[in-house]
């Protein structure tokens, strides 16, 4: 049995949840949840396992036993990091991956209805640069961090068609020898991004692809200065101010806003 708790500090608050699992040898992996949580924790905690043991050389049966949270600190995406970290605790997996992203649409759902109303303070972009130069604005960038006010830095991971949203601070920069390096830093202009610091957020989307996989590709961002369009298809950055690029439009569906303007 293996408890793992969660503490982040914030500039407002403490976000808090500690998860329990049991893991066991099986002939394949599964994952149950035993604990008595609200539905959208179990949820939470379902899928953080599920994530946890994606690419394992083993296959285990993982068990959530316990989940504690607080009513005002945790928000969505803290029990199914706890989740995840507790199953690779149990398993005595070392840095298996540097982030939990979560994908699953509802999950995207909830955070971005926790950020509505908010401003987007600062973003934090990864950028590839090779002899001194960086390719335009989508096809250099690697990773971005959101920072909206009073909430934890989240990244955003392109994965083929798949983002996954991640709560963390960003890395630092790298050098990658022959390949050029990795610069990590604010946004400037004339980069999409850089045009939506200190915009109040009044509405959002969930984008996900036409082919029905249960996975976010993008998100719509609805500012009070225009609407963000940032996803990620075939492991390619897609960067749009308005609404979705053409190249992109055949290949996703725009979920209904979430204040339905």
């Amino acid at each position: 049995m293996t408890t793992f708790r969660l503490l982040r500090q914030t500039n407002r608050s403490s976000r808090f949840a500690q998860v329990t699992v049991e893991v066991a040898a099986s002939s394949r992996s599964e994952v149950e949840v035993t604990a008595i949580a609200a539905d959208e924790h179990r949820r939470e905690a379902e899928l953080g396992a599920r994530w946890a043991l994606r690419g394992l050389p083993a296959a285990a049966k993982v068990t959530v036993t316990d989940v504690v949270i607080t009513k005002v600190d945790t928000s969505t995406g803290d029990v199914y990091e706890a989740t995840a970290r507790a199953v690779w605790q149990a398993l005595r997996v070392e840095h298996r991956a540097p982030y939990a992203g979560f994908s699953d649409p509802e999950m995207v759902a909830s955070w971005l209805k926790n950020m509505v109303g908010r401003r987007l303070d600062a973003v934090t972009e990864a950028r590839h640069w090779y002899e001194g130069r960086r390719e335009p604005d989508a096809e250099s960038l690697l990773h971005a961090w959101l920072f909206f006010e009073y909430a934890v830095p989240v990244g955003l991971h392109g994965r083929g068609d798949q983002l996954l949203l991640a709560k963390e601070d960003p890395y630092r920069s790298y050098d990658m020898d022959e390949y050029g390096e990795t610069r990590v830093g604010p946004t400037q202009p004339p980069d999409v991004l850089s045009g939506f610091i200190g915009a109040l957020l009044t509405d959002c989307a969930v984008i996900v692809g036409h082919g029905g996989d249960a996975v976010c590709a993008g998100l719509v961002l609805r500012f009070e200065n225009s609407d963000l369009v940032i996803g990620t298809l075939g492991d390619e950055w897609v960067l749009g101010v308005g609404s979705v690029p053409a190249a992109a439009a055949h290949y996703w569906a725009v979920q209904p806003f979430l204040r339905g303007r």
